[in-house]
């Protein structure tokens, strides 16, 4: 949680002066270079206290050196003077969350232990979409949960359609009526 907060105040003068297309190339450069965190052997030089700062620094501006970029660089540079290169994943992460919001087009996760088939998933994000005005994906996963249960965590959605809660709902009901 930290590190969002953090990678928030270094993104917000990207945000404001970058177009939307700089933007969205910033945000796949950056997941590639955060992609590199994934590996162990680059968790350990950056973690490491007997390697330089500036080689750090360097090691990652060789990873965005195709990139050509002043912004990107001084970027880099700045991140590393603040000791804040490990903060690159969370970077890529809050970017490219905040170019989502931008568009309005955000991702989620059906989740059932029945297997919901392709039409269902895209009807169901449809429809979501449709009544949050905006353009959502989803993607089935399978899990234990006896119903159905639909997150979009970028816009704190959470819908659950429980079997199990239905049945008692329906049963209270009953004995309401008799």
């Amino acid at each position: 949680m930290q590190h969002e907060l953090i990678a928030k105040r270094y993104i917000k003068p990207l945000m404001e002066s970058c177009d939307q297309v700089s933007l969205e190339n910033l945000a796949e450069l950056f997941n590639a270079v955060s992609k590199a965190f994934n590996n162990d052997k680059m968790k350990n030089i950056m973690k490491s206290g007997d390697i330089s700062q500036s080689a750090k620094c360097q090691l990652i501006l060789d990873m965005v050196a195709p990139a050509s970029s002043s912004v990107v660089n001084n970027f880099i540079k700045l991140l590393s003077e603040n000791g804040r290169l490990s903060l690159i994943p969370a970077i890529a992460e809050q970017l490219t969350r905040e170019i989502r919001r931008a568009k309005r087009t955000y991702t989620g996760r059906i989740y059932s232990n029945n297997v919901v088939d392709q039409s269902s998933v895209e009807t169901i994000a449809r429809d979501l979409g449709n009544k949050m005005g905006s353009t959502i994906s989803l993607s089935y996963v399978p899990s234990d949960y006896d119903g159905i249960r639909v997150e979009v965590d970028d816009l704190n959605i959470e819908i659950n359609f429980s079997k199990s809660r239905l049945n008692a709902q329906l049963v209270e009901h009953i004995l309401k009526a008799i």
